[in-house]
């Protein structure tokens, strides 16, 4: 497994079966890094790492320009493939990306992903933090919805007619 490293929008393409020590062995040899804390030597895959909510990632709310992740291929619960494709955050409508990230695979396993990356040493950007929960608990509303959501994967409506 390899990882494709386009240097231009500084986005790599990594297999999600790759550790995250894999994945930041191979950046730092071209002088980039995910800059995660603790993905050195990190066994973990990256699906099972993005899955579980990124841990030791940068804040999102440190630099709400950049994201994490670009694009990713997806195999939905119910067996279908997905690709959400690299584009900027904010140019690309709802973010589909937060149905997988942190989810714990209720909706589909990231098979592949385009993930940013940073030069090695350069100071990035950093806004302060958040003053709210970064976290907060889930509402009834957005309960209600990914129940939805998980119950059109289990029975998905046909479209044919």
């Amino acid at each position: 497994m390899k990882v494709k490293v386009d240097r231009r929008s500084l986005l790599a393409y990594v297999d999600g079966e790759m550790t995250l020590g894999e994945v930041e062995a191979s950046l730092t040899v071209s002088g980039l890094t995910l800059d995660v804390a603790g993905a050195k030597g990190d066994e973990q895959t990256v699906a099972s790492w993005l899955a579980g909510g990124a841990r030791g990632a940068r804040g999102t709310w440190l630099d709400p320009a950049d994201h994490l992740i670009a694009g990713c291929e997806v195999m939905l619960s119910d067996g279908t493939r997905f690709e959400i494709r690299p584009a900027p955050r904010r140019a690309v409508g709802p973010d589909l990306v937060a149905l997988f990230v942190g989810m714990g695979e209720r909706f589909g396993t990231i098979e592949g992903a385009w993930l940013r990356v940073h030069p090695i040493g350069v100071e990035r950007p950093n806004h302060g933090g958040l003053a709210l929960d970064p976290n907060p608990p889930v509402s009834d509303g957005e309960s209600r919805l990914l129940e939805t959501i998980a119950a059109s994967l289990a029975h998905p409506v046909s479209t044919k007619a």
